[in-house]
């Protein structure tokens, strides 16, 4: 993670004579007296306990890393900070460079170590397995005191950095997942990696079909890729555990996110590369969906380069119906910069465009083969030939009313009536274009989300009851919201649907049935106008 140092901060400087005294101080206390003590201590330690003494040269280890640690870290604080690992002699410029790109505390966490390998080395065990253990806690607990300090020398700088990079080094789930990729597990070919910067600001905008669409895209590159990823995933549990070590930004997809935007532009000031999905959820069926204008508004505004990335395959390994993934090969091919217009639809248009040359087949394919059938009908609960929801079964893909049957092949596709070739993406469109005749009604559980501003926190539940949906109106329970007043219409995972007005944000679970279809209908009746609040 390239970050940029911070603007200097104004430090009292001693004279010569002082200062000169100052880091004669230091290296007597910290480099003579206190390494000395702390040997002593386990050497005491060995003796009170009775413990066999004997010398390892496996202690070089441990210890000649820590030492080179201890270096580079002294050297970017004085190269980058213009100062001194001293408190009295501190860094002037925040740095985040070197070891501190990876860790916050490099010179407390290599002494440790070091004392480690020391012990191992002299042949101490107490050193090694009770001193050097008992110190971990203890420079933890004062770096968390220090950190105070820092916080108001460097101001939201350094509260950033804190939020980015961790206390100790860490292995992040991002990480794992290029990992992976790397070794195989997820096979992922990529084309035009060399369009992506080398070192720079620069904005990805992919296609989106699957959950581990980041990993796909973080394959083209060295660099580390910061990803716009939903709020809810944020809220609590396990998944939000792991994606707070991610390098993502939450953004609230259904109000304009202040906080989200200016995250970004952070980044891309401090040279990061950004990726943002424009169709701004996951694709249903495995098809295309159109850019959002809004979110298509905001990266034409930016000044960065703005690559194109068509990710292929995706729907096959994760199709968002299902909730399933699978091992299957995946191209990520990566497009020359794009000059984007100022207006939104013009935007939109030339992103669209450059994704249809990067995918040229359309339609993903998706083999059904060791899928749960079942949960097709979240994107087919009606014929698509005929639009008969009684006598149409999902799991088979026949329909009784009309007779029509479609067999999936072996390339991923299925075959229609009279043998006519489709995908799963274009029965899905046909399912949706069906007028929905209303009322719809669902049995659904109800969240509200707290408050739409500030930190993300879980939803409140709202309990269980009827979610009816009309041409005027939502209802659930004692809750009454005008269709005329929803700004946003999305869903989230693939059995929630999520709606939101200017100033309040619902989600309603179907115990059966379809969000999708719920989704589906509020499209159809509120028409134009959340098209055009969503823009």
């Amino acid at each position: 993670m390239a970050l940029r140092v911070s603007a200097p901060v104004p430090v009292r400087t001693p004279g010569p004579m002082a200062r000169a005294a100052i880091i004669a101080g230091y290296v007597v206390v910290f480099w003579v007296a206190l390494p000395a003590l702390v040997v002593w201590l386990g050497l005491a330690l060995d003796d009170a306990l009775g413990l066999d003494t004997e010398p390892s040269l496996l202690g070089l280890a441990p210890l000649v890393p820590a030492m080179g640690v201890l270096a580079w870290a002294a050297v970017e604080l004085r190269r980058c900070g213009r100062g001194l690992p001293i408190g009295a002699l501190p860094p002037r410029r925040l740095v985040v460079s070197g070891p501190y790109r990876f860790m916050r505390h490099p010179m407390y966490l290599g002494w440790n170590v070091a004392v480690f390998g020391l012990g191992l080395l002299i042949g101490s065990p107490a050193l090694a397995f009770i001193v050097a253990p008992l110190l971990l806690p203890a420079w933890m607990a004062y770096a968390r005191i220090e950190e105070a300090g820092l916080v108001r020398r460097f101001g939201a700088p350094y509260g950033r950095y804190r939020r980015r990079v961790g206390l100790l080094p860490a292995v992040s789930l991002y990480t794992v997942s290029r990992l992976l990729v790397l070794a195989g597990a997820l096979p992922v070919s990529v084309q035009g990696a060399a369009y992506v910067p080398k070192a720079g600001p620069a904005i990805l905008v992919p296609n989106h079909t699957c959950y581990l669409d980041p990993a796909f895209v973080g394959r083209a590159t060295r660099r580390t890729v910061w990803f716009t990823t939903t709020a809810e995933a944020f809220r609590s549990g396990p998944l939000a555990f792991f994606l707070r070590r991610l390098p993502a930004v939450p953004l609230r997809r259904y109000r304009p996110d202040p906080v989200a935007c200016r995250e970004v532009l952070r980044l891309l000031g401090e040279g990061e590369l950004v990726c943002i999905f424009p169709e701004g959820e996951r694709t249903p069926h495995g098809g295309r969906q159109a850019p959002i204008a809004s979110v298509v508004a905001m990266i034409a505004r930016v000044k960065a380069p703005v690559l194109p990335v068509g990710i292929v395959g995706g729907a096959d390994v994760g199709p968002r119906w299902s909730q399933s993934l699978r091992r299957r090969a995946v191209t990520v091919s990566i497009g020359p910069p794009l000059s984007l217009p100022a207006d939104a639809e013009g935007a939109a248009a030339e992103i669209a465009g450059a994704w249809d040359t990067l995918i040229p087949q359309g339609d993903e394919a998706v083999h059904l083969a060791g899928l749960n059938l079942g949960k097709l009908a979240r994107i087919l609960w009606r014929c698509a030939a005929c639009g008969d929801e009684e006598r149409f079964s999902p799991a088979s893909l026949s329909c009784a009313a009309c007779g029509a049957r479609w067999t999936p092949t072996a390339d991923g596709y299925l075959d229609g009536p009279e043998g006519s070739p489709t995908s799963l993406a274009c029965l899905a469109r046909a399912v949706f274009a069906f007028p929905e005749a209303p009322p719809l009604w669902m049995r659904a559980s109800g969240f509200e989300e707290r408050c739409m501003f500030g930190p993300i926190h879980p939803l409140r539940p709202l309990g269980e009851a009827e979610l009816r949906l009309d041409p005027e109106r939502l209802t659930f329970g004692g809750l009454e919201v005008s269709l005329a007043d929803l700004r946003y219409v999305t869903t989230e995972r693939a059995d929630t649907l999520q709606v939101a007005t200017a100033t309040a944000m619902w989600q309603f679970r179907p115990t059966e049935g379809s969000a999708f279809r719920l989704k589906n209908a509020l499209d159809q009746w509120s028409g134009a106008a959340v098209q055009r609040n969503r823009s």
